[in-house]
């Protein structure tokens, strides 16, 4: 329900997890992480993103590369 709320308020939502009873959500939000060495097959299925490493500072890291390629295709947009 916080995932729908979200997005219905307009935000952009991201979810991440490594474990199965996230799976909806982390399915049905924007953008979807999943930890790639302690994350379930289910979770990993319903990812946009596998961590390989598990790591919080990697997850950062993708969300700045993210951020800087979606500013980067709004300027040319």
């Amino acid at each position: 329900m916080l995932v729908t709320g979200l997005m219905k308020a307009g935000k952009v939502v991201g979810v991440i997890s490594d474990g199965t009873n996230a799976a909806p959500a982390v399915k049905q939000a924007d953008v979807g992480f999943s930890m790639g060495i302690q994350g379930t097959d289910i979770i990993k299925a319903a990812s946009d993103v596998i961590l390989t490493d598990d790591s919080f500072p990697s997850m950062c890291e993708a969300i700045i590369h993210g951020r800087n390629l979606t500013e980067t295709i709004c300027k040319f947009a």
